[in-house]
């Protein structure tokens, strides 16, 4: 029996797509093996540029868009976070019958190193994710343990913008079921912040996990909270949680690997329009690095701190 190819969705509205193609883009040419990436549009329907359709074709990857319906779940956004982050879980249904292992990936996520994602799939569990590196640590919510406790909930919380999913432990595990329910009563109270909370789809896939989930090693999704750290710059994946994004591409926060990776990107898909940095300004990164010494300190010392990987 033929093994099935591993699929990638990316969830979109169509506001960003300059960085959901070029983090689709950015994977293809990291990846070891064909994947078959999936473009999930909600409310719309477009087709991919098409250099980005033939470089990753070349690359032995597989692209294909999906138009999601317009769910209105009476529920807000939040900032840079949009009320479509609520349709992460229809984004997997809509690809997990063509894959038995599905990877979620925010599109504000880029692959700056070779990897495999293969290495990820779920090995007893639904799912595999990565700790989100603000808040398990304590760095954002001081009271995070305390609210675990408190509440009765498991001192693990993962970040949802990766997120690897064995396609049949997930369906039979009712996650996706406890995801709809929990994306209602956490908008009235969040148990991890004991009140009102941002987080707006992320605590409610850990709601709705209820700790059944492996952890896997940080390199696999390194936040934003660990910028200019040694976590980041071993990371496979970066992920740029927060407002400032990869792109538009700012001098003080572009180093070599994501400028190399931005280059490839940009000499073969010029459609997307990136405008990279010189490399002779980077300089103000290693300012902004000395400047931030503190931060990354604590930080790192935060995140070696977290239990190791599980799979």
């Amino acid at each position: 029996m033929t093994e099935k190819r591993i699929g990638v969705v990316y969830l979109t509205d169509g506001k960003r797509d300059d960085l959901t193609y070029a983090s689709a883009v950015a994977l293809g040419l990291n990846h070891a093996r064909g994947i078959d990436i999936h473009i999930a549009q909600s409310g719309f329907s477009s087709a991919p540029p098409p250099t980005v359709l033939r470089i990753l074709q070349a690359k032995g990857h597989r692209l294909a868009t999906h138009s999601l319906p317009t769910v209105d779940r009476g529920l807000p956004g939040h900032g840079h976070i949009t009320s479509t982050a609520f349709e992460k879980a229809a984004a997997i249904a809509a690809v997990s019958g063509d894959h038995d292992v599905v990877c979620y990936l925010d599109n504000d996520t880029l692959a700056v190193r070779p990897l495999d994602l293969a290495a990820v799939a779920p090995t007893t569990r639904p799912l595999a994710a990565v700790p989100d590196l603000s808040i398990c640590t304590g760095l954002d919510n001081r009271a995070f343990f305390e609210n675990c406790d408190k509440h009765g909930l498991e001192r693990r919380y993962f970040n949802s913008g990766f997120m690897a999913i064995d396609v049949s432990r997930w369906i039979g595990s009712g996650i996706p079921e406890r995801f709809s329910s929990a994306l209602k009563s956490h908008a009235d109270f969040c148990p991890y912040w004991d009140g009102s909370c941002t987080h707006i789809d992320q605590c409610a896939f850990n709601l709705a996990a209820q700790g059944a989930w492996e952890t896997l090693p940080v390199e696999f999704n390194v936040q934003k909270s660990a910028f200019q750290t040694s976590y980041w710059d071993r990371a496979l994946i970066r992920h740029y949680t927060g407002p400032e994004k990869f792109l538009p591409a700012v001098a003080h926060r572009i180093d070599s690997q994501e400028r190399s990776v931005l280059g490839r990107i940009s000499c073969n898909c010029g459609e997307l329009g990136l405008n990279i940095p010189p490399a002779y300004l980077g300089l103000t990164y290693k300012v902004n690095r000395l400047r931030r010494r503190a931060d990354r300190i604590r930080i790192s010392r935060l995140i070696g701190q977290l239990p190791g990987p599980s799979v």
